[in-house]
């Protein structure tokens, strides 16, 4: 009879959780317990329950108790490594998915929380693996795919990652973070348009989506689309006032628009919730340096490296503010260092072809220049600067060349490309575009 009362309030605490009443469904799974102590499914059940209610540790002591008295119980296993992961113990919680999937080898959930663990511990290989045993074992298992995709964007592999992210959306169509991650890796190919329509389909699904917002504003701002990515910002910023990355970003838009006292306000305040970010610092050295503020502009840059050593943009800065200084040999090692670290750095090779161009080392300067076209083929500036190299080596028709290169890539009037035409026009060769 015992038994049967303790199934009888194992009934009652699944309705009262059914409807989120958790400290009712707590109460039921106790007296299940009192009555029959032996009960590892009235533990199983608490503890779930206590998971729920964000009472980690007890909800961790009741699977403990489920385990010892039913160690084959491989949901026990799998339930403890949730628990586990969500206080961020990714390595005890593989203990526990490892053991569930050897008491069920066909335990997708599993493998799936497994692979989850692996990611946040960077075994992307491991991981890779057991999104696609998950998906083998449930093919509809969405999670699945945006994980994949997520762990082949780490890795870089943005098209395979983009494939997974639109298996999501075809499962769930209104599954807003697959766009919003589908738009993040197409804006890394620098496909701004596809990645503009995810960013709107997910905010169509959830207006109040801060990332998508974010990310949206990020790619306005790339093209230069300013206004457009200041009132993104905003909206991220009056939906969460404490953001650093709104601050930081619409920093960066202030910066395009030349507003460097705005771009510097926002990145104090950005600093002010986030006092370590290396970016920040540097994205505010950026500001300093337009200014002309050649000592705080350092002491930003070396802050930034101080945090991130292998911060490539900060050594670029740094090149930067010696080549205004005019100290050029510190200006070739600082570019030299950006190049060393990220060698398809192209502004890194621009700068250093500027200052070899400034010493009158054409010939290095121009394989700068020619290294930074073949890394950014579309890249306008390139052509223009080693026009000019070629310019000053008296190789006129491959000047002209290039010129006409600029000209077509950059479509622009204004001082630059009018300097350009006159330059082709004193060399009695009329401008292509």
């Amino acid at each position: 009879m015992a038994e049967l009362n303790a199934k009888e309030l194992i009934e009652q605490g699944d309705n009262s959780a059914k409807f989120q009443d958790y400290n009712k469904a707590i109460e039921f799974y106790s007296k299940a317990i009192s009555i029959n102590p032996g009960s590892s499914f009235a533990y199983f059940k608490r503890g779930s329950v206590l998971a729920k209610a964000r009472l980690l540790n007890q909800a961790i002591a009741d699977l403990n108790n489920c385990i010892v008295l039913n160690p084959e119980f491989s949901f026990a296993f799998y339930k403890r490594g949730t628990i586990y992961q969500a206080q961020k113990l990714f390595k005890k919680s593989l203990e526990d998915f490892n053991y569930a999937i050897r008491l069920n080898p066909d335990f997708s959930l599993a493998y799936y929380k497994r692979g989850y663990s692996y990611l946040h511990l960077t075994s992307y290989d491991k991981a890779f693996a057991d999104f696609n045993k998950t998906i083998e074992l449930n093919p509809a298992y969405g999670n699945a795919y945006l994980h994949l995709g997520n762990t082949l964007f780490v890795k870089k592999n943005y098209d395979d990652a983009i494939l997974n992210y639109t298996k999501v959306t075809r499962l769930d169509p209104r599954n807003a973070r697959a766009y919003i991650s589908r738009g993040i890796a197409y804006s890394n190919k620098q496909m701004f348009k596809e990645a503009l329509n995810d960013f709107n389909l997910a905010l169509h699904i959830n207006p109040d989506s801060t990332q998508a917002l974010l990310h949206r504003g990020l790619i306005f701002s790339s093209m230069r689309r300013f206004e457009n990515a200041l009132k993104d910002f905003q909206s991220v910023l009056k939906l969460n006032p404490d953001m650093a990355d709104a601050y930081n970003n619409r920093g960066i838009v202030f910066f395009g628009l030349k507003d460097y006292g705005g771009a510097i306000n926002d990145y104090n305040k950005a600093l002010s919730l986030r006092p370590n970010s290396a970016n920040v610092y540097c994205n505010r050295g950026n500001s300093f340096y337009a200014e002309k503020k050649y000592k705080e502009a350092l002491l930003d840059y070396d802050k930034a490296l101080s945090i991130k050593p292998t911060l490539e943009a900060a050594f670029l800065g740094k090149g930067n503010v010696h080549a205004s200084l005019s100290r050029y040999a510190e200006a070739i090692k600082f570019y030299t260092k950006t190049i060393n670290i990220n060698p398809r750095y192209v502004q890194a090779y621009i700068g250093r072809g500027n200052v070899f161009m400034k010493m009158k080392f054409f010939a290095k300067a121009l394989e700068d220049f020619t290294l930074a076209i073949e890394i950014s083929p579309e890249y306008a500036f390139a052509y223009l600067y080693r026009g000019i190299a070629f310019k000053a080596e008296e190789h006129l028709d491959n000047a002209a060349k290039d010129f006409n290169k600029f000209l077509k890539l950059y479509r622009r009037r204004d001082p630059a490309s009018a300097q350009v035409k006159k330059w082709l026009k004193k060399m009695d060769i009329e401008p292509i575009y």
